[in-house]
């Protein structure tokens, strides 16, 4: 089991961009897998995504909170439609625009 509160910690004191850029970079992780239908690989990827969605959103702007729980929405229908009502090709292409706006509402990719 991971230690959640240390990881927490480590991961809020990064700025809000490095929060958001390591998010974007766990939906790359969710992207590359389900092209490849690696479900079980990825879990723990889904897990870490939905806290760093709530992490992240304690530095966030008002419009990126949103955006966050949003997002957070969606990594639980990923998860739970994986296999089912949801083909993993699906959700490679949710996951990778994702990734590009959290980039570009970071600052860190232009749009």
């Amino acid at each position: 089991m991971k230690d959640w509160p240390a990881r927490q910690m480590r991961y809020q004191r990064d700025s809000l961009s490095l929060q958001l850029g390591g998010l974007a970079s766990n939906l790359g992780r969710i992207a590359w897998c389900a092209e490849r239908n690696a479900r079980q690989q990825i879990l723990p990827v889904f897990q870490e995504s939905k806290y760093f969605t709530e992490w992240a959103a304690e530095a966030s702007s008002l419009e990126q909170q949103a955006m966050l729980a949003e997002l957070q929405l969606e990594l639980a229908l990923w998860e739970r439609g994986w296999g089912g009502r949801l083909p993993p090709s699906r959700i490679a292409q949710d996951a990778q625009r994702w990734s590009v706006r959290l980039l570009q509402s970071a600052g860190l990719m232009s749009e």
